[in-house]
């Protein structure tokens, strides 16, 4: 299993519509961010199995 993360929730949905994932499936979970110690908007998928293979490739 892989975590795709990203603050940009648009990017990953369209990493989610690449990978048939549907929109509900994506989770929200602020991210400390390394530079300022500040919690920020996050969001990511959880990856296994199939989807995962087709990202890798």
């Amino acid at each position: 299993m892989a975590h795709v993360v990203s603050s940009d929730r648009d990017t990953l949905l369209a990493v989610g519509r690449a990978l048939d994932l549907q929109p509900a499936w994506l989770q929200y979970k602020p991210l400390k961010d390394p530079r300022t110690g500040q919690r920020v908007p996050a969001w990511h998928w959880d990856l296994w199995g199939e989807r995962l293979r087709r990202l890798d490739g």
